[in-house]
């Protein structure tokens, strides 16, 4: 799994004179509306952060899972702890390369530890229902293309080739938002878009879309069954996904308009603190609540 497929989504605008630029769901429209200020540094200036934790950390999670996915496919058998390490390593040599890496090394061993936990609470079951990974979708805008990549497309056992029983999986790195969250509400949008791109390739919605947050799976003693947090389940309706879509529509536009000008204006509300904090814009930033205090680069 390539290093871009944790961004599922791409955006292309519509123009007859010059190649259509793109942008991806993740990386472009949610990063946009998390914070415009550094979407348009990190984003679109192409300047590249001090430390591409979060990036690390979805990606490693991404690639391993798909390893061990192509695995089982192969051999009918689940990684062993060992098999992962070595997956892990792979992967983890081939993020650096491109830049992105852990912020330390706990990081890169918590992911690891995430990993393992995973593929043994739910590969025997996951595993064997994998219809794709990688799965690609496309979809027409009014002014864009979108474009998608499902993680996992997974079928029902009993009808596994009924697109009306499949079920399209997504992996998050990290805990669970509160239900009061907008990240939580912008995931069920991402997995509604997912839903339509879906429906117009096979002609009806998916059963339902999993959201599964691996940092769930933390903490001492290992969980023995799926924690009841780990598993979010979204259910798919018309009028949800055209909200979903037209939210997209509209964030699109505005990336549109910010590149026609040239200018990134910090966020109508401040992002979420875990935002704030891997960004290196903070310390000359007017939006977090209390302001970030000056410290010595770390010399590697």
């Amino acid at each position: 799994m390539s290093i871009a497929s944790q961004y599922p989504f791409s955006v292309s605008i519509k123009n007859a004179h010059k190649p259509l630029p793109r942008f991806s769901l993740t990386s472009d429209v949610l990063s946009f509306r998390r914070c415009e200020k550094q979407y348009g540094a990190f984003g679109h200036d192409g300047f590249v952060p001090a430390r591409a934790t979060q990036a690390f950390f979805g990606s490693v999670i991404h690639q391993v899972l798909d390893l061990c996915h192509r695995q089982f496919d192969r051999t009918g058998s689940l990684a062993t702890d060992a098999e992962i390490d070595t997956y892990f390593t792979e992967v983890e040599s081939a993020l650096r390369s491109h830049g992105v890496r852990a912020a330390s090394g706990h990081v890169a061993d918590t992911a690891r530890e995430l990993l393992k936990r995973f593929n043994s609470l739910e590969g025997a079951a996951l595993y064997s229902r994998v219809k794709d990974t990688e799965f690609r979708l496309e979809s027409e805008r009014p002014n864009y293309i979108l474009r998608g990549v499902v993680d996992v497309l997974a079928t029902d056992k009993n009808d596994p080739d009924n697109p009306a029983k499949m079920e399209i999986w997504d992996y998050k790195g990290s805990k669970r938002p509160p239900n009061s969250d907008k990240r939580l509400k912008e995931y069920e949008w991402q997995m509604a878009v997912y839903a339509e791109l879906f429906k117009q390739k096979a002609g009806c919605y998916p059963k339902q879309a999993v959201l599964y947050f691996l940092n769930e799976l933390s903490g001492d003693p290992p969980p023995t069954s799926r924690p009841l947090r780990a598993a979010y389940v979204v259910q798919f309706d018309p009028a949800s996904v055209a909200r979903a879509l037209k939210e997209f529509d509209k964030t699109a536009d505005e990336i549109m308009a910010c590149q026609q000008k040239d200018q990134w204006p910090d966020p109508k509300t401040p992002p979420d603190k875990e935002t704030c904090d891997i960004c290196d814009l903070r310390w000359n930033c007017k939006v977090p609540k209390t302001p970030y205090k000056d410290r010595l680069p770390i010399v590697e």
